[in-house]
């Protein structure tokens, strides 16, 4: 991997930033279905399901309609950011060489021309993947809108189970599809932070981690 610009130290880093981000938040998922009253995650999903019993009583349609769009005004905005990030990406991609010389090798930048290329695909693909989530996030809010002052009855015949259950089931995952957009821009900390060296990536690497344990395991 050498002659791509990739040292071993830049692997290792690289394998420590995929094992931090995807096992640790399989682990947490997973913690969040068994044990749910000892994730903050889990304590949230609780009480979602009473704001939802709360809001399908009459006359509270328009305060849980209210509250619907404040994020889905935040999801919008989150993934507007991130496709401002994605543009700007790829500008420098293909103007690389024209704004620092980077690929002919006379710019000021010592980094290696393929390493440049590999770290900001890397950073791209982390915006794309919160940019798809904050729009699947805002698609399942559109549909929540909707369903709060659908009636119940209406609902529980065609999806097969109580309005309260299916309407708390996909309020759940538009969380999840959030959560998973807001930790794609926490994890491109450590990203931008390798382009200073790969002690850089992996510090900011454990400092995001550390950060994560706060949030999800905090009151």
């Amino acid at each position: 991997m050498e002659k791509f610009g990739l040292s071993s130290s830049d692997i290792a880093s690289l394998i420590f930033f995929i094992f931090c981000t995807l096992i640790y938040h399989a682990f947490y998922y997973y913690r969040v279905a068994k044990l749910p009253k000892n994730i903050f995650k889990g304590k949230i999903n609780i009480i979602r399901r009473t704001w939802v019993e709360n809001m399908l009583q009459s006359g509270n349609a328009i305060v849980a309609v209210q509250t619907l769009r404040n994020i889905h005004m935040a999801a919008s905005f989150l993934a507007s950011s991130s496709i401002v990030f994605i543009g700007s990406i790829i500008y420098l991609i293909f103007t690389i060489e024209q704004t620092s010389g980077i690929i002919t090798g006379k710019g000021t930048i010592s980094l290696p021309d393929y390493l440049v290329f590999f770290k900001l695909l890397i950073l791209m693909i982390m915006f794309l993947v919160s940019l798809l989530n904050f729009s699947l996030c805002i698609r399942l809010l559109n549909y929540l809108v909707i369903l709060v002052g659908a009636s119940q009855d209406t609902i529980a015949e065609t999806m097969g189970m109580s309005a309260v259950d299916y309407i708390t089931r996909m309020f759940s995952i538009a969380g999840i599809h959030y959560t998973f957009g807001i930790r794609g821009f926490y994890y491109t900390i450590p990203l931008i932070a390798w382009f200073l060296g790969t002690k850089f990536f992996i510090i900011f690497t454990f400092l995001v981690l550390l950060l994560c344990l706060k949030l999800d395991y905090g009151k």
